[in-house]
């Protein structure tokens, strides 16, 4: 295992080398074969992705509509059909609670939207998007008397000797005779599932039609800008009464529709309710029937001839996930079919039509700033459109790539984000939160499909969005069960909702009451600002939050032999002192206090200690500890500033850093007010009065713009303040920027960006003034800094790893409370091996033991283990933790190839081979080719670069094979294993126990094959070359000859 960084840390340099390797290769240089292979690659992808892109965005590229910064790509008229299935809920249910339910849905879906979507292409329909199960068709009116392919003989509508009906009702008679087929056909459609059936009804409208572009936000996994295209027009509110008025099986059809078609159809049943809309009984085959209209159609459909071909497979990523993407690019698509854990976030949006003058430009606006809030909290916005409801969106947190352990909190927090800027751009909007259990995977057939989820958890977020107040959020009991606690939830009364018996548990989520305490409080504490936001991987759940911390710190500075420690009690002039952190330790109550720190400490010297490490290695306690000391034997008095883990919080850096400066000055005075903005107006130079409004409003509302003016007058006022404190007091000044459980740096650069410029200005003034230090706590440490070159060539950057096999030892005992000799041999050896030494992920392990009675420990005695073996239980369960659901995302972050090659080396205990995976996924007996081995030993070699895998020497044979066999040209065979446990225990609870012995087997075969089968081959030519003589000639020879 790497110990440069956990598993998922990507090592920025090794990649950024080969990037630039590969970007030396150019088209040209490359040989046929080569060329060739990339070509069968493309095309394999453009079939895959073209199923994902509706006719009408195609065509709109060829009229030269379909520019990224074009909003309206298409304005046309025609028929609108929004159909809407019955049963895949309940379908969902009952295959949810099985171990193949993904597999059997897809299947069901497949087979029901194969022929659905057959028939619309039949009738020229173009199904621009599914909203779930349900589906909005466009059928577009055209001319077919001036298409190249009109005989003059057969009319558009397909019946001889009647006049034509013009391009819009014929584009309405071919929108209902599709319909009356669908119903035909796949009415009460067999799923082979508990006796559930499916069936369809369906509206139908018709008149001036608008498509847009919006979006153009590049996610945080890929490059490419993702873009959203909607549907909308006066038929969208049509079929928006039209289709609830249809009952299973039925097709109702707008007013203006009928109009059209009345002569061409059958009525069916009146409608008591709404008279002007009529119901679709048959076609009037007197005149029209459905086979002759589809062959009209299909003889004059030139829809063919403005497809995208290889030159614009890139423009249809834009529309397509990148996550589906990659998959399709790597043919494993049926692989996104899954049951899965998901947030949802439904929003209802109204007061914007998208009609009117400036409607496209205000989609555009509320489309891109919802995007913008969605990835920053590393979510995926699924769906846009308009529909019965309105204007819809459809945001998912936990679909691969972007699987995080407190996706129901992000879900959450954007939610309420998002209700500001609804606010911000005078919309209304409604939302609805739940978290369970749904289907992720594309739906559709082979000609067109969309990536969606299905199931109760996303009915009940719409139902939620629908109960919703005008700005408002309603949440799920699941999602207040799973949260972090940076969410309060407010209980309300329980509502009946569509399809549920029973009225069901509602809340309102509010944002959390934080102490505006920081730093030095009133009663001569220091409050550090982990105590309430957590930026040490833990949740916000516990009871007495301080308590818990120094016992963390207690439990990890104690250690006798940790490096770390030893590091910082040479700065500090002295071991770890328990005494000091009491849960009454008040600032200048010890009795044994020092004047001042050893010689050339950056303690009494001034300078900047860096601390850089992953989450739960210890950077917190130690800050924690140094805080502490420095305070009570140095008179040193903490200044905080923190950012982070959740996206665009610079301004509460800027918030801490001047309340935990007023701290000391109320320290040092008792006649400073209480009152944060009044004593601010006390202690602001004058030369800085000006920035008092900006400040003020700053510490009220806690801003969440991060206004550049509000930063820079906050770090003008915090330098002025600091520059006057020195004189009377030592200060330690401590930063953090925690990135939580992000997954992609892009996510957190910006933030980092104005992290480093504010740790910059304050380390200018650290390197000036002795009687200031500074301690910097980040993940990655960027040695671009000046601050950080600085403690680098103070001796003063630590980088924390994970601890020692002694270290472990006595950081268990520490926290289970019992002497190290008392702490069994095999539970050390678990936790070593499962841990990775991370005391984060040790007190998860020990937690989760105790929890299942696998351990029993007597405080200041023993501990004792279970019944069962420890290599026996199941950690993949433990997915809530930061250590299982943080390797867990990890995993699912990689791209196909990647995950498939991890997959495939849990199967191995020792080490193996590239040639090993290959056997399962490339093998050269199965036809593939140097490229597709060349994909995959790319695929591993990032798996090595991010730590989930290790290159180890090749193992030592106990029958060495014969010398004399050849050496390769390349040199020796590169052998891989998989050292972490933890990370084979994750990895292997994706996978089969089948595909385990698959992949063992082909990797045999594979090796036998190599080593055996060369010499065969040389025996076998060696044999043809050799001329034979059957028997029976050479007798028949010996005869004849004297």
């Amino acid at each position: 295992m790497s110990t440069e960084g956990l598993p998922g840390q990507v090592v920025e340099a090794e990649q950024t080398a080969m990037s630039s390797t590969l970007a030396n290769i150019t088209v040209d240089k490359l040989d046929d074969s080569v060329k060739n292979w990339l070509n069968d690659q493309n095309t394999q992808t453009l079939n895959g992705a073209l199923a994902f892109v509706p006719f009408i965005l195609q065509e709109a590229h060829f009229e030269g509509n379909l520019d990224e910064k074009q909003i309206v790509i298409h304005r046309g008229t025609g028929g609108v059909v929004f159909s809407d299935a019955s049963g895949f809920t309940a379908l969902t249910e009952k295959l949810a609670k099985k171990s193949n339910g993904a597999e059997l849905l897809s299947q069901c879906l497949t087979a029901f939207f194969t022929p659905l979507i057959d028939l619309i292409n039949a009738y020229r329909g173009d199904t621009i998007k599914f909203s779930g199960d349900a589906l909005t068709i466009y059928f577009p009116s055209v001319d077919d008397t001036k298409c190249s392919a009109f005989n003059g003989i057969v009319p558009p509508h397909g019946s001889f000797g009647l006049a034509d009906l013009g391009p819009m009702a014929t584009a309405v008679l071919r929108a209902s005779a599709c319909c009356i087929e669908i119903h035909k056909r796949l009415h009460m459609f067999e799923t082979g599932v508990d006796d559930v059936r499916l069936c369809l009804h369906i509206g139908v409208g018709c008149g001036e039609i608008t498509i847009l572009q919006v979006g153009g936000i590049v996610p945080p996994e890929t490059h490419v800008p993702r873009i959203e295209y909607l549907i909308s027009g006066a038929p969208l509110e049509q079929i928006s009464i039209a289709e609830p008025l249809a009952k299973n099986g039925e097709t109702c059809l707008s007013p203006q529709a009928w109009e059209l078609i009345k002569d061409c159809v059958i009525e069916g049943r009146p409608l008591e309710d709404r008279m002007d809309f009529h119901l679709l009984l048959r076609m009037d085959e007197s005149k029209y029937t459905f086979p002759t209209i589809k062959y009209a159609t299909q003889l004059y459909d030139t829809r063919m001839d403005n497809c995208f071909k290889l030159a614009e497979l890139n423009i249809t990523r834009r529309y397509i996930p990148s996550a589906v993407f990659k998959q399709i690019e790597c043919g494993t698509l049926q692989y996104v079919n899954e049951m899965r854990n998901i947030s949802v976030i439904f929003i209802n949006g109204s007061g914007l039509d998208v009609m009117s003058e400036n409607g496209p430009k205000q989609a555009q606006e509320l489309m891109s700033s919802v995007q913008k809030v969605c990835y920053a909290h590393e979510g995926t916005l699924n769906k846009f459109l308009i529909d019965d409801k309105g204007m819809l969106f459809l945001l998912v947190f936990g679909l691969p790539p972007l699987v995080h352990p407190d996706d129901p909190t992000r879900a959450v927090l954007s939610a309420m984000e998002l209700v500001q800027v609804f606010k911000r751009l005078d919309l209304i909007g409604r939302f609805g939160v739940t978290t369970g259990r749904s289907y992720c995977g594309v739906c559709g057939s082979a000609k067109r499909m969309e990536y969606t989820v299905l199931g109760d958890c996303v009915n009940l977020s719409a139902r939620l969005m629908t109960n919703a107040p005008p700005l408002g959020c309603l949440t799920d009991e699941e999602t207040s069960k799973h949260s972090t606690g940076e969410v309060v939830f407010k209980a309300l009364a329980p509502i009946k909702v569509k399809g549920k018996v029973n009225a069901i548990p509602i809340f309102k989520p509010l944002p959390r009451d934080t102490t505006s305490s920081i730093g030095v409080t009133m009663e001569r504490k220091i409050r550090f600002p982990w105590y309430d936001i957590p930026l040490d991987g833990s949740t916000l759940n516990s009871k007495d939050a301080v308590s818990t911390c120094k016992a963390k710190v207690q439990h990890l500075c104690s250690i006798n032999k940790w490096a770390a420690g030893i590091k910082i009690a040479e700065m500090l002039g002295g071991p770890f002192n328990k005494a000091l952190h009491g849960p009454e330790q008040t600032l200048g109550s010890s009795s044994n206090s020092r004047v001042k720190a050893p010689p050339n400490s950056p303690f009494a010297e001034g300078g900047l200690v860096v601390i850089e490490g992953q989450t739960g290695l210890g950077k917190i306690e130690l800050a924690e500890h140094c805080v502490t000391h420095c305070a009570i034997q140095f008179n040193m008095l903490p200044i905080f500033g923190t950012m982070g883990p959740r996206p665009g919080e610079s301004t509460r850096m800027a918030v801490e850093l001047i309340r935990s400066t007023i701290g000391i000055y109320r320290n040092l005075n008792a006649n400073v007010p209480t009152a944060d903005d009044q004593a601010l107006t006390q202690l602001v130079p004058p030369q800085h009065a000006g920035c008092q409004p900006i400040l003020r409003d700053l510490l009220c509302s806690r801003a969440t713009t991060d206004s550049a003016e509000v930063l820079d007058a906050a770090m003008k006022v915090i330098v002025a303040m600091i520059s006057d404190l020195k004189k009377k007091t030592g200060i330690l000044i401590v930063v953090q920027f925690e990135q939580g459980t992000s997954l992609f740096d892009k996510t957190t650069q910006d933030d980092l960006a104005v992290f480093w410029k504010i740790t910059g200005e304050l380390g200018k003034l650290i390197a000036k003034e002795k009687s200031v230090a500074g301690l910097v706590l980040v993940r990655k440490a960027d040695k671009e800094q000046p601050c950080v070159r600085d403690a680098m060539a103070a001796g003063n950057l630590l980088t924390l790893k994970g601890l020692s096999e002694e270290n472990i030892l006595e950081y268990m005992a520490n926290y289970l409370g019992i002497p190290e000799q008392s702490v069994p041999p095999p539970l050390r050896r678990f936790v070593s091996q499962v841990t990775m030494g991370n005391p984060l992920y040790i007190r998860e392990t020990l937690d989760q033991l105790l929890e299942e009675q696998n351990l029993k420990v007597k405080p200041g005695a023993s501990a004792t283990l279970g019944a069962g073996a420890l290599d026996k239980i199941d950690i993949a369960a433990w997915n809530h933790t930061a250590m299982v659901g943080g390797t867990v995302c990890s995993i699912e972050s990689l791209d196909p190839i990647e995950t498939a090659a991890l997959k495939m080396s849990t199967c191995f205990e020792g080490p193996f081979t590239l040639p090993d995976l290959a056997a399962s996924s490339c093998s050269q007996w199965g036809g593939s080719t140097h490229f597709d081995l060349l994909r995959l030993f790319r695929a591993t070699r990032k798996l090595v670069m991010r730590g989930f895998i290790d290159k180890v020497q090749a193992p030592q044979r106990d029958t060495p094979r014969s010398d004399q066999q050849p050496k390769s040209q390349f040199g020796d065979t590169q052998y891989f294993q998989m050292q972490s446990a933890l990370i084979r225990t994750v990895g292997a609870a994706m996978v089969l126990e089948a595909q385990k012995k698959s992949v063992k087997r082909n990797a045999l075969i594979d090796r036998v094959l190599k080593q055996d089968l060369p010499e065969r081959m040389t025996e076998l030519a060696a044999k043809k070359s050799v001329q034979h003589i059957p028997w029976y000639y050479e007798r028949a020879l010996r005869r004849m000859l004297p």
